[in-house]
């Protein structure tokens, strides 16, 4: 019988993309039955995705790293076909800055942090220790999370250290406000309540429009003078009922497509006619309108140090892992972006 302990390990070693953990060999999905030259092969006889420095990537490695982004991204399901290629090039571009800047933690003397790494160490044990396989195979898996670990600390250190930029002066964070005067501008905003008949999308067109014709008569009541709130907590199934429909003060990006259509047709204080959405039928009642707002520079000076100092780090670290690329040589052995077959 698989334990639970059992699954979780499984799922666990299947990302951490190292090939001592692995026994299976896919290389000929990635060259469709072609023979490896022995120049495209590791010392150890493996078939070779990219050569970084001295480094090696097998294709195993790739691929394993391949397979744990999809399933992370697309839940177990293939990348749609036109972002296949996109796909593939970005694991292929995030290995080879991996191998890069090993590379760069081992050239500058970085040691990882062998007491976190323990303690983490430590952790899977006992998490663990219940599953048979894992204490058949234990001291394998150990050795090879523990070098799978060493190298993400070594990668984390590298990160910190390039990302650890001086903070701006006030000159710089001022032109800084002045050049992008649109990151401080609050958006229009609009206070909204709405009427939500719920209904399953996957019902009948009948029950929809059985749904549609109930919220026209709340229009005609509304119209009559009805009030919008008792109808909301009657009849609404939105969250915003036992608020009278009262949804606040909503931006344009927090609305569907559809529903800000229909907002727009708007004037303040005007009700929608009921229309069709994901959740059922709506009716929505415009109550406020404000404009767009550019905020001060001194009640928004926290968030503009804080937009710049992250730009800023993460510029560092592109230009960072760029100019390794520059200095240490790559080698690119397979096309994984433009294979013909899945890896």
């Amino acid at each position: 019988m698989i334990s639970i302990a059992d699954v979780r390990m499984k799922k666990l070693l299947q990302g951490a993309a190292i090939s001592v953990c692995l026994s299976i060999c896919l290389f000929s999905n990635v060259i469709a039955g072609d023979e490896v030259p022995p120049a495209q092969r590791s010392v150890s006889g493996q078939a070779l995705y990219a050569k970084v420095g001295d480094r090696e990537i097998t294709v195993d490695e790739y691929q394993q790293s391949y397979k744990q982004t999809v399933r992370q991204r697309y839940y177990h399901s293939k990348p749609p076909e036109d972002e296949l290629a996109a796909v593939r090039k970005e694991i292929a571009e995030e290995l080879i800055n991996r191998h890069l800047l090993l590379l760069e933690a081992e050239r500058s003397g970085m040691q990882p942090d062998q007491q976190a790494i323990e303690e983490k160490l430590e952790r899977y044990d006992q998490r663990y220790a219940n599953s048979p396989r894992w204490q058949q195979e234990r001291a394998g898996m150990l050795g090879a999370l523990k070098v799978k670990l060493e190298q993400d600390d070594l990668v984390r250190q590298m990160e910190s250290k390039v990302k650890n930029i001086a903070p701006p002066s006030d000159k710089q964070l001022k032109a800084y406000y002045d050049q992008n005067l649109d990151k401080f501008t609050e958006p229009v905003r609009m206070k909204l309540s709405l009427i939500l008949l719920v209904v399953d999308p996957s019902s009948s067109s009948e029950v929809w429009q059985a749904a549609m014709d109930a919220g026209q008569e709340l229009v005609k009541q509304l119209h009559d003078g009805a009030d919008f709130a008792e109808l909301a907590r009657s009849y609404s199934g939105d969250t915003s009922a036992k608020q009278g429909g009262d949804m606040g003060y909503v931006h344009k990006e927090m609305l569907s497509k559809s529903v800000q259509e229909t907002v727009d047709g708007l004037q303040p204080g005007q009700i929608s006619n009921a229309f069709r959405t994901l959740q059922g039928v709506a009716i929505l009642r415009l109550d406020d309108m404000q404009s767009e707002r550019l905020r001060d520079y001194e009640d928004v000076r926290d968030r503009a140090r804080g937009l710049w100092l992250r730009e800023q780090s993460e510029m560092a670290w592109a230009e960072f892992k760029q100019k390794l690329r520059q200095d240490i040589p790559v080698t690119v052995f397979v096309d994984v972006a433009n294979s013909d077959n899945d890896v």
